[in-house]
């Protein structure tokens, strides 16, 4: 590659990393603006983080939020777990259908994914209800934890489980003590993945909330058709940065793991 086709594709990598985060970085000026409109000249202030405070439509659909990604990140992480260490051991005839299955799930369009839900827990008998929410949610959230743990299942070694089971240690007790330390820094990643993925699934809380409920994404949904609001920048902004320290956290914990993993081998 010569030097001029190094500095158009170095100049078009800016402009793509440009348009990415310009809407981010405009919603986070624009929450530290004085201004109800945004119009200049710039202002800089606080004032609609304290608003944020006294908004208890959006804090109480903030917590909302946390409650049902916490919920469905627990219900996850487990059966994700499981269900990729099953899958793992499988025979073809019977991994290959689930692994297209959850493919599957990944790849329907939302709307029509949450449509189709709708249709089956109304079938059921459970219609709009938290738990038809939660249930949803994980639905769709579970295929990623699924993925997530199996690609770390494939390249685990196999020798430590059967090192363990030669020393007496029966299937369950090898599992908890051998197996899920060593995938511990995937399972924790999956898990993180379904707890973003969940808290911002806005056509699943769209079609699945109880009436009367209202998650995050489905109230500032309501709000931003009569126009965005800086109170609404400011809780982006906080969500942003939270987002921001979560990954950092994860590539922090994944790292060490990694390191101690490979300590460990070295010995």
């Amino acid at each position: 590659m010569n030097r001029l086709s190094r500095t158009l594709l170095r100049g078009w990598l800016w402009i793509v990393l440009v348009v990415l985060a310009l809407p981010i970085v405009s919603m986070i000026a624009l929450s530290f603006n004085y201004s109800k409109y945004g119009t200049l000249p710039f202002r800089f202030s606080t004032r609609w983080y304290a608003a944020l405070t006294g908004d208890s439509a959006l804090l109480k659909a903030l917590q909302t939020s946390i409650s049902l990604s916490v919920q469905v990140t627990i219900i996850t992480v487990i059966l994700g777990t499981l269900l990729a260490f099953g899958m793992a051991k499988a025979h073809i005839t019977i991994a290959l259908p689930l692994n297209a299955v959850l493919l599957a799930l990944l790849t329907v369009p939302a709307i029509i994914l949450s449509a189709g839900i709708l249709a089956v827990v109304s079938a059921i008998g459970l219609g709009q209800s938290t738990v038809s929410l939660v249930l949803a949610s994980a639905v769709t959230v579970l295929p990623y934890v699924v993925l997530v743990v199996n690609g770390r299942l494939q390249d685990l070694d196999p020798k430590f489980a059967e090192a363990a089971r030669s020393l007496g240690a029966g299937p369950v007790r090898t599992f908890l003590t051998v197996t899920v330390p060593m995938i511990g820094p995937a399972i924790i990643a999956g898990g993180l993945l379904a707890f973003v993925v969940t808290f911002n699934n806005f056509a699943i809380q769209l079609f699945i909330s109880p009436l009367g409920v209202s998650t995050l994404p489905v109230q500032i949904y309501s709000m931003v058709r009569l126009g965005v609001t800086p109170d609404v920048n400011a809780l982006g902004t906080l969500i942003v940065v939270s987002t921001v320290i979560l990954i950092v956290l994860l590539n922090l914990l994944t790292g060490s793991a990694a390191r101690l993993l490979t300590s460990n081998r070295s010995k």
